[in-house]
Parts: structure tokens; sequence; C-alpha cells
């Protein structure tokens, strides 16, 4: 790999879906999770998942319902409600066709309605205000924490992780400010941006804190 040809994980997500900022974390977790648990360990792509993970990139595009369906049924995936594909990882100039047509994914539309409350068992996904400034940014961060929070988190607590899982690994967004960030960071999984968009170098811009009845 060089910088011009990165690993990256691929999530591309429906268009015209309405998304509130905490369903679109709550997906792109589940998604990178559901995508590691299905596919890290079989033959064809443990090498990627080991060599993405040693700067791991995550990138969000944006597709028709037409195309969600195509990808869902061609291509080693995981498909969330029609909503949200996560791809295993690949060098940017091996993905498949259809994923290098597609333009990225910022924000789509939003929910008229209020989301229900979050489930027992749902991870939380820490943010401050002001840091992640578009929907796709933060399914990108959120990705890379619950991954991080199930691979570390994950043996301690296998009964939450167990029944998270099982629950769909549902998510809520609690947004806080420096102080309780600080209090917070050394209970889950803190992600420091790499600086490629919208924020600095070292940025922490998501902490995931692991699921609890």
């Amino acid at each position: 790999m060089t910088g011009d040809d990165p690993w990256v994980m691929y999530y591309v997500v429906r268009k015209d879906a309405p998304l509130s900022r905490e369903r679109a974390m709550a997906l792109a977790g589940a998604g990178a999770v559901l995508c590691a648990d299905r596919f890290r360990q079989s033959n064809r792509w443990l090498p990627a998942f080991h060599s993405w993970s040693a700067r791991p990139r995550k990138v969000a595009l944006r597709a028709t319902a037409e195309e969600i369906a195509h990808l869902r049924d061609s291509v080693d995936c995981v498909c969330l409600e029609d909503v949200l594909v996560a791809l295993p990882p690949c060098l940017r100039s091996d993905r498949v066709g259809l994923v290098g047509d597609l333009r990225p994914y910022t924000d789509g539309p939003r929910p008229k309605e209020p989301d229900p409350p979050a489930p027992p068992f749902s991870m939380t996904y820490v943010t401050r205000p002001g840091v992640l400034r578009t929907a796709g940014k933060a399914m990108a961060q959120a990705g890379h924490a619950a991954l991080g929070c199930a691979d570390a988190f994950g043996p301690r607590f296998p009964r939450s992780f167990t029944e998270w899982r099982w629950r769909g690994c549902p998510g809520r967004v609690q947004e806080v400010s420096d102080e309780v960030w600080a209090e917070l960071s050394s209970q889950g999984v803190v992600v420091a941006d790499a600086g490629l968009t919208q924020v600095e170098p070292g940025t922490e811009t998501v902490i995931a804190l692991p699921p609890r009845p």
C-alpha cells in the first residue's frame, strides 16, 4: 500500500433514506462489527483485514436503492435494513466497479419523527458539539469506535455483547462537554482521527461505551 492506494472499508448508504445522526451512527457501528464477524476470519478476507487494521480507514458513499440491492446480491458484504452496505476492506484500486462510480455520502434527509428510545444493551457513542460535521463522517467514526469496542471489551462482557448482537447491534448517541468527555474516555474506546477530512490529525471524535442492560 502507498498513500495513494490505501486500504479502505467502504460503507454504501442509501441516499434517500431518512436518517437521524443517532440511527446513522448505530447502523454504521453495527455494519463494521457484523462485517468483521462474517468475513475477518475467512481465508479470502483475513489478509485484507490484517493489512487494513494497521491504519483502518472508512469511507461512506451514497447510492440509490437499486444500487444498494445490486451490491447486496452480487458481492461479499453485510446489508442492514436495505439502507447501509458494509464491504470488507480492500485496496482503493481493487474496489468493485460500482463502488468506484459512487459519490461521497455526507448527509441524507432527516426523519420527520424522532427516534424511539434506545433499547437495553445499546452501545453508546459519545460525541462532542461541533466535532462531527456531517453524517458520513459520523458514520465512519462510529464504525471505528464500535469495532474497537467489540474487540477490546467483548471478551470482558461476553453476555452483553451477545445480547447486543442478538438485538441487532443498537446504539444511542450521547453528546457531552469536554469535561464529561475526559471522565468517560477511560470507560470505552476513544477514536482519534487521522485528519484526512474535516478535522485536524489526532482529534478525538467518538468514544464507544460497551452495551449494558
